[in-house]
């Protein structure tokens, strides 16, 4: 791996404000990867990845909601783990 991977710098970074109060945040990097963040939101899990012809696309959901979230059990670190499944 290149060095200039290792290290990336940040070329943009855009917040893009959604409902609830909550941001999400799109940050694009020298080496070409993107990281996306939402912010002051639920835990939230990956639903699905898909690559649909030159696209990624990414679908997230808060955990245990969603279509497919259920399945995906988040730990809430804000109430000490005491919402773990029996």
């Amino acid at each position: 791996m290149a060095a200039a991977d290792e290290n990336p710098t940040v070329i943009d970074r855009r917040d893009i404000p959604l409902s609830g109060g909550r941001t999400l945040r799109v940050t694009e990097y020298s080496n070409g990867s993107i990281r996306i963040a939402v912010k002051t939101g639920s835990p939230y899990v990956i639903t699905s990845l898909e690559q649909i012809d030159n696209e990624a696309v990414l679908k997230i959901s808060p955990g245990r909601e969603g279509s497919n979230a259920h399945k995906n059990w988040v730990r809430d670190h804000t109430t000490g783990g005491d919402d773990l499944p029996q």
